[in-house]
């Protein structure tokens, strides 16, 4: 595009589709400060504000939703701002509840009309199929994400897509030296989640999961992993080594202990099934 006799070059946008405040940090953060710092556009959609995100009862429903909320808006402006004081990632919210994200038609096509209208370059969501986290919410949105893409025009499609928190990935984006203190200090926003240890700890889990991936490919240094999408259903068995891993995450929902998503949403007035589009 030219305007005025200056040449406009359209910035690649980036958009993550998260089930929670703390995906995209936990499993993507490495990506998205490479994104910005090559001047991307960067979105994140939130399906939930993890209401049911915390053991103690009292801290359950709008309280901890305010303090999730207050946490990402952080985590957003941790990875930097414009020369307007605005969040170089931009934020959006499905507005479902923790542990009650819906997997149905109706979630499909509103992510579907989320996606083709911001229309992003390149799109990264959960693994619904081989995956290190089996939360309720993390299969959900995952399996809504897939579908939304496969039920869309295949010209209408990002020119890339990948699945995060995968056993099995086939892309990897290292992770410089230099950058893991930026990636520890973005992750370090949700403070109601982790610690410093935990931190620790969350970045080595993921990378020792996809290690047999990356000596596959003979990849030895530090690197966040990410599966290509694909459409066709032999691609989505776990095989190898993440065949034996698998068994142990399969159809185990992290997060959801017996009484965690208890009381239900309505005794907190909050809606499982929310009005409008996504913005």
């Amino acid at each position: 595009m030219i305007k005025n006799n200056i040449i406009l070059v359209k910035k690649p946008k980036l958009l993550f589709i998260n089930p929670h405040p703390d995906d995209g940090e936990a499993f993507c953060a490495n990506f998205c400060i490479q994104a910005i710092r090559f001047g991307w556009e960067v979105h994140q959609v939130l399906a939930t504000c993890d209401e049911y995100g915390t053991p103690i009862a009292e801290f359950k429903g709008k309280r901890i939703q305010q303090i999730r909320r207050s946490e990402m808006l952080k985590a957003a402006n941790a990875y930097g701002k414009d020369l307007n004081g605005n969040s170089l990632v931009k934020l959006h919210w499905m507005n479902y509840i923790d542990g009650y994200v819906p997997h149905n038609k109706k979630a499909i096509f509103r992510l579907q009309k989320f996606i083709l209208k911001l229309n992003p370059d390149v799109i990264i969501g959960p693994d619904p199929f081989i995956y290190m986290d089996g939360h309720v919410d993390h299969m959900a949105v995952g399996k809504n994400y897939y579908f939304a893409l496969k039920w869309m025009n295949p010209t209408q499609r990002p020119k890339k897509m990948f699945f995060f928190q995968s056993l099995i990935p086939d892309y990897f984006i290292p992770i410089k030296s230099s950058d893991k203190k930026e990636v520890k200090y973005v992750k370090k926003a949700h403070k109601s989640q982790w610690n410093s240890f935990e931190i620790d700890l969350l970045n080595f889990f993921p990378s020792f999961l996809q290690l047999p991936s990356r000596l596959k490919k003979g990849i030895l240094e530090k690197c966040e992993g990410y599966r290509i999408v694909s459409f066709n259903n032999d691609d989505h068995l776990p095989r190898g080594f993440a065949k034996i891993i698998f068994k142990f995450f399969k159809d185990k929902p992290i997060g959801c202990e017996e009484g965690r998503l208890l009381p239900k949403p309505e005794h907190f007035e909050l809606k499982t099934d929310p009005e409008g589009e996504i913005i």
